[in-house]
């Protein structure tokens, strides 16, 4: 007998399966969507069975055989047709996205002991508010009348979605059916947990990258089984392929890092979107700041909204207060942090209350330059400027792409000169200033340097629930969602990062990361204050979400979308050519160009990407603003005569 195979690897060409014979041993086990090993040129590696082919007269080539067989694992029919919907829309290659949703290369699993007992700890039960139980009904009734469409809870920080998904998760468990969380960072998934915890006892599942491989394979086994209900975690917990799946939630669905950045390159939202519109599932997405898109979709009726506009209990939003850093200049205060902000951390400290300082910026600075000759030290891999830190009280440069280090110059290597010091202020910075001004205050930096494993991201969460923190300083890891009960203080050091980059999305970015970061205070009774420092105080983005008014940021961006042709209003395709030489790469980006021109598509470029050169590769790029080209087979040239070119459908970074 014979078997056409999806081999899980990039294939460039017309064929997605190959034929491979099946040893007598394997045939019990060998039927479509089964997971098999198999020889591949001069490697084994992975493969689905596409299906069983009984005529082998045809067959005239020397075929290769099967090798093994995983008797625990059949790929879905269901998941073999999103999987075609992925390769085709993201224009990639089938076997890599087959390969998205196949347990991890372990053989043998063992279950996990569970510490969350339902016998051993007194589950809670939800209470919901009357504007919650509201919602609650009202969605309930809609997945009863089985609508299709997707769900947006449009709710303020500290409003009380999570309430309204743990009464959903419930409803889909006492149906028979699975339930995936979705979080937008590893961090933000122990908290998670804690709550669901609470509700569910031990059948509830974390699955993330952080996890060693036993731990990965475990919970995707005890998921795909149906052992437990209920899965949390970021875009890998989408990808476990069970039919069973009653309700997909995605928290925070704004952030961009549901967007995956290497192929194949889907967003978590859309694949869930097509997920649960395959396997008839339930979706629910929740925000205090919807994207562009989403929020479009619902003007349109495409899916169906709700919206809390109020705090859960008795928490009431906010007050923020713009700041103009200009003023600070001319008042001779060159301190990072504002006069006003310095004496609100004071009275904060002594009502014995958390402050949260942001900053979306790693490092002591944002270059180190010389005073003289205006050197400014750059990174050989990538041509950008390198970062001050501080690592073992030694300053060290470091770049935040190819993560290069350097010693930090005692002179300038250009012109010898000492006067060479570093310029901005980044979050080490603000922590040192912090330590200068309260030295009494306990401080705690939270950034992608100080964060390496998922025991660092459980220890600081719980460090700071549980008050033994009073400052905390950090990047946008500590904006997304987490409930920190006692922060009575919000200082948002620098709210101009990111307003003037050179991408359609940067007033958006910086509008929800205000937003976000806001709401990390007055979580419980107190009202809590936020201090928004800018330099650009009359920005749109920056008032509009001061006074927490998202129909007035979104009413005026939509309008700019349109205008200039941009999301919602187009689709947009990236292609980028990289190579560690220039000239080549340049080369490349301008061979593609010509043929889209030949071909009639909309572009825009080409040009140096903004980060013109990344790990020794010089970038080029190229920006398709069309609608035209809807699969694979419309790209099949590119594939084949510049198959090191990147292709991005939807990016959410353009730089």
């Amino acid at each position: 007998m014979i078997a056409k195979i999806f081999p899980i690897t990039k294939i460039v060409g017309k064929n997605d399966s190959f034929d491979y014979l099946i040893p007598a041993e394997f045939e019990p086990f060998i039927k479509s969507g089964a997971l098999v090993s198999i020889p591949f040129g001069n490697r084994k590696i992975r493969g689905i069975v596409e299906k069983i082919v009984t005529d082998e007269s045809e067959n005239t080539f020397k075929l290769k055989s099967i090798l093994g067989a995983n008797k625990e694992f059949v790929l879905p029919s269901k998941y073999l047709d999103i999987a075609r919907w992925v390769a085709d829309y993201y224009l990639c290659s089938l076997g890599d996205t087959i390969g998205m949703f196949l347990p991890p290369e372990t053989i043998k699993t063992r279950k996990q002991k569970s510490e969350n007992s339902t016998q051993e700890k007194e589950l809670h039960e939800i209470k919901l508010s009357d504007d919650q139980e509201d919602i609650f009904q009202s969605i309930s009734k809609t997945f009863k009348e089985r609508n299709s469409k997707p769900v947006l809870i449009h709710g303020v920080t500290g409003s009380g979605k999570t309430e309204i998904y743990i009464k959903l998760i419930e409803q889909a468990i006492n149906q028979g059916k699975q339930a995936i969380v979705l979080v937008p960072e590893i961090m933000l998934a122990p908290q998670t947990v804690e709550r669901l915890t609470k509700y569910f006892g031990d059948r509830v599942l974390l699955l993330h990258s952080g996890l060693s491989k036993g731990e990965k394979s475990s919970s995707f086994f005890q998921f795909y089984q149906n052992e437990k209900p209920i899965i949390i975690g970021p875009r890998s917990a989408l990808l476990v392929p069970t039919e069973n799946i009653g309700l997909i939630v995605i928290d925070e669905e704004q952030e961009d890092s549901y967007k995956q950045e290497q192929t194949p390159r889907y967003h978590a939202v859309d694949l869930a979107k097509k997920i649960a519109e395959t396997i008839g599932a339930n979706l629910v997405m929740g925000t205090a700041t919807p994207r562009i898109e989403t929020y479009h979709e619902t003007v349109n009726q495409k899916s169906c909204y709700y919206r809390l506009a109020e705090r859960h209990g008795e928490a009431k939003i906010p007050q923020s207060k713009i700041i103009d850093l200009r003023m600070e200049m001319k008042a001779k205060n060159y301190s990072p942090l504002s006069l006003r902000l310095q004496a609100d951390i004071k009275t904060t400290l002594e009502k014995k209350k958390q402050v949260l300082l942001f900053l979306n910026r790693r490092g002591l600075s944002t270059f180190v330059s010389c005073r003289d000759c205006g050197h400014i030290v750059m990174c050989d891999n990538c041509q950008i400027p390198m970062v001050c830190h501080i690592y073992d009280k030694q300053g060290v440069l470091s770049c935040h792409h190819c993560d290069a280090k350097k010693p930090l110059p005692a002179i300038c290597p250009e012109c010898g000169s000492p006067r060479i010091k570093h310029f901005g202020a980044g979050a080490d910075r603000i922590e040192q200033e912090v330590n200068l001004l309260f030295p009494e205050a306990r401080t705690l930096l939270v950034t992608a340097d100080t964060i390496k494993s998922k025991k660092d991201y459980a220890e600081i969460y719980q460090k700071i629930k549980k008050h033994e923190v009073d400052i905390v300083i950090g990047t946008q890891m500590i904006a997304k969602g987490l409930d920190i009960p006692n922060v009575d203080l919000v200082g948002i050091v620098s709210a101009d990062t990111g307003l003037h980059l050179p991408q359609y999305r940067s007033a958006e970015r910086t509008f929800q990361l205000i937003t976000q970061v806001s709401g990390r205070a007055g979580r419980r009774n107190d009202q809590g204050e936020v201090i928004v420092q800018s330099y650009w105080p009359e920005s749109l983005a920056i008032v509009a979400a001061t006074l927490n008014n998202y129909e007035l940021f979104y009413d005026a961006e939509i309008l700019e979308r349109e205008k200039y042709n941009y999301p919602p209003f187009c689709k947009l395709i990236r292609i980028v050519a990289s190579s560690e030489n220039e000239a080549k790469a340049h080369l490349e980006i301008e061979k593609i160009s010509v043929y889209l021109r030949e071909l009639k598509i909309g572009f825009i470029g080409p040009a140096k990407c903004f980060f013109a050169r990344i790990n020794k590769k010089y970038r080029y790029h190229i920006i398709i603003k069309d609608d035209k080209i809807n699969s694979r087979k419309d790209w099949s040239f590119l594939t084949k005569e510049f198959p090191t070119a990147t292709l991005d459908v939807d990016p959410t970074d353009l730089l």
